[in-house]
């Protein structure tokens, strides 16, 4: 009994020896998915035993990652050799793979999802333009976008204020807060409503009348501030020659003048409280607000003169 005390006490001091509880045992992977934009020792590799020099051994970043969706192979004697320089690098025992193949995740957005992101943001600004019908076609779009994984959120900007006429939308996608792509979309936007058009050929000039009007549903994407009431067209004047079904809008009528060529006026002149009146004759027509020459009968001078109200102008002096 006396003897085996240093028996036994060099069993245990040769297990100590050769076991990795000295150091550790790192397996390397065949294949690993990661999500950062590093990769890890962690990621790659199975590190025995467990405890805090693993924990710090598996921290380590190895290199970067391949861009979402993609992948990249790691050559394990390369990753070996980058690591030996470490303090505590000659007590681990390496295995596993010679070469790793790391794939990145990421949040893939097809062809289909983009569109129906447009399609969302269309629905959602509806609000804005009441009785129009929006439809984006012949998208060209990226075949599919691959963003970080995270919290994701996009910003979508028509290529014109107010939407119509638009021919793309900008995508501009964050995750986690930061802006990690932008994408244009390009297409024809369509969009269709009803609207005023001439039911009859109007010469420039022409009071509008009701019977000279009709409705039909157009594509007003392209058309500048059209009417779509026609109670809002009565009573207006055409300022050029207006074709039979040509849709209505603010920029081939107006109101008509309230000052005829030739009309006698009746001209305010003021200056502070002062306040002084007497005749004249309208050179040109006018509408409310404009300015007009007027012929001041008692100077036969022509001065300039702004239309207030039907037979009265006012100029200040």
């Amino acid at each position: 009994m006396h003897n085996q005390k240093p028996i036994w006490w060099l069993i245990f001091l040769g297990f100590f020896i050769a076991s990795p509880a000295f150091g550790l045992n790192i397996q390397l992977k065949e294949q690993a998915l990661v999500a950062d934009t590093f990769v890890h020792l962690g990621d790659i590799a199975a590190i025995t035993p467990d405890g805090a020099q693993a924990r710090q051994w598996a921290e380590r970043q190895v290199t970067y990652a391949p861009a979402p969706g993609e992948s990249k192979i790691i050559q394990s004697a390369s990753l070996i050799a980058s690591l030996r320089h470490l303090s505590d690098a000659d007590t681990i025992h390496w295995s596993g793979a010679k070469n790793i193949t790391v794939r990145r995740q990421g949040i893939e957005i097809s062809r289909e999802g983009i569109k129906q992101i447009i399609a969302e943001f269309l629905q959602q600004n509806l609000g804005n333009l009441p009785g129009v019908e929006l439809r984006f076609t012949s998208v060209r779009a990226p075949e599919k976008i691959i963003l970080p994984t995270g919290e994701l959120k996009y910003t979508v900007t028509p290529s014109k204020p107010g939407i119509l006429g638009s021919s793309s939308f900008s995508i501009i996608f964050r995750v986690n807060g930061k802006t990690v792509k932008n994408c244009t979309v390009r297409g024809k936007l369509e969009a269709m409503a009803e609207v005023v058009i001439a039911g009859v050929n109007m010469r420039k000039g022409t009071i509008i009348t009701a019977d000279q009007l009709n409705t039909a549903r157009r594509d007003i994407s392209r058309i500048d501030k059209p009417f779509t009431a026609i109670d809002n067209v009565i009573g207006m004047q055409a300022k050029r020659t207006i074709r039979a079904g040509k849709t209505i809008n603010e920029h081939n009528v107006g109101l008509p003048p309230i000052i005829k060529k030739g009309e006698p006026v009746k001209i305010i002149a003021s200056k502070g409280l002062l306040q002084i009146s007497t005749n004249g004759i309208a050179i040109m027509d006018g509408r409310r607000g404009q300015f007009i020459r007027v012929k001041n009968i008692n100077s036969s001078k022509l001065i300039y003169c702004k239309v207030d109200a039907p037979g009265i102008v006012s100029v200040e002096f």
